[in-house]
């Protein structure tokens, strides 16, 4: 049985019922993802159950937006007996809950809920959604998991060219699905020259801005070494520094204490947050940078910055390089090369007429390629595509 939606007109033909397995123990991209997808899902006439693990932040927040949650099954338990007793008690589960579609979000657990999932008449579509720049395993296991889905989903081109190589997957098995924002919940509710007198910043003082959490792989340590090259030149530029979680490993914060520019730093934490908004916040700056050293398997922060029509320095770190275009939309820089990272924040700053013809063609690449919109229409296809898959597969498996 396969099912069809009228994606473009928005109406769903049938109502499918879809599990959506992420045992994600943080509020990170994976996490965001799925909060973002979910509601905007429901809203299509999609029954969704998100299960994950107790008490996270993901079925917290879930719940509060009226989405139906499970935390019951413990896939991650070393205990031979009680893995073997969750697997018993979620394929009754699943028996009578009686999904169309599963979209697996974690490796942790993939293959017992792949292998579960096979086992029902008849069985759902299983989805392989990867948001994650470390090298997939490649051992039979996780091969055998990864050929017997019917979609993966990858999130950017990079990814899925990756999983392709490394896996042999059959390229027609793979789509890509770029994380969207809505940028109608990132207008300015405020001018910038109310913001900069109300916070303390010089009217046309040129600021430079990088919006993530204070962590290793975010790579501030060579924004901040960045910016000590960029003050030599010119003395007047500040920076900000916008984040809502600290790692506890990171040791920026006590850098940038040491640093001769420390007062050169704004520094705007969830207090701050609470009180004016992030769109007010990055539409202060001149210039949005993202240091990354590794991960951004997606980057909200970096569509944030487009949507407000900034131009954009960042390293060539995931998919990073599919947003910004190079010479066009901003510039991308090796990771961990601080000199580079400053010479194209200087580039803009000495050309302001450059950075707002970028950060106008950024915007228009945003509309064109990264809403909200599009990142539901094309998971609304991919579903379609993963049950045609399925029942191509059972029918073969018949013939």
């Amino acid at each position: 049985m396969s099912f069809k939606f009228i994606v473009k007109g928005g109406v769903d033909l049938k109502k499918l019922k879809v599990l959506i397995y992420a045992p994600i123990r943080f509020r990170n991209a994976e996490a965001e993802y799925i909060l973002a997808l979910s509601p905007r899902l429901t809203e299509r006439n999609l029954e969704l159950v998100i299960m994950g693990l107790p008490g996270k932040a993901v079925l917290k927040i879930a719940e509060q937006m009226g989405i139906r949650t499970e935390s019951g099954f413990n896939f991650l338990s070393y205990n031979p007996l009680t893995l073997a007793r969750t697997m018993l008690r979620f394929k009754k589960w699943l028996e009578q809950e009686q999904f169309e579609i599963i979209d697996i979000h974690r490796s942790e657990g993939f293959v017992l809920v792949n292998w579960l999932a096979k086992r029902l008449n008849p069985p759902p579509a299983i989805i392989r959604t990867r948001q994650d720049m470390r090298p997939a395993r490649t051992d039979p296991i996780n091969r055998w998991n990864y050929s017997n889905s019917d979609l993966i989903i990858s999130s950017n081109q990079l990814l899925k060219e990756d999983l392709i190589t490394r896996l042999n997957l059959d390229p027609e098995k793979l789509e890509v699905i770029y994380f969207g924002i809505n940028s109608r919940k990132l207008e300015p509710q405020r001018s910038p020259e109310e913001w900069r007198k109300e916070l303390g910043i010089e009217p046309n003082q040129p600021l430079v801005g990088l919006s993530a959490r204070i962590a290793r792989v975010k790579g501030h340590e060579y924004f901040l070494k960045a910016a000590e090259k960029i003050s030599q030149e010119l003395p007047r530029v500040k920076f900000m520094l916008s984040y809502r979680v600290i790692e506890p490993d990171c040791q920026f914060l006590n850098q940038l204490s040491k640093s001769p520019i420390k007062d050169k730093f704004f520094l705007f934490g969830p207090e701050t947050l609470s009180k004016i908004s992030l769109a007010d916040l990055l539409n202060l700056c001149e210039v949005g940078v993202l240091s990354s050293v590794g991960s951004e398997a997606s980057s909200r922060a970096c569509l944030e910055w487009m949507a407000l029509k900034k131009p954009v320095v960042a390293t060539r770190v995931g998919v990073l390089p599919e947003l910004v275009s190079q010479g066009e939309t901003g510039y991308l820089v090796m990771p961990r090369d601080a000199n580079g990272l400053a010479e194209a924040i200087l580039k803009l700053l000495k050309n302001p007429e450059r950075a707002r013809k970028m950060g106008e063609l950024g915007h228009k690449k945003f509309l064109a390629n990264f809403t909200e919109e599009m990142m539901i229409e094309k998971t609304l296809q991919a579903f379609e595509q993963a049950l045609q898959n399925r029942d191509k597969r059972l029918k073969s498996k018949r013939d």
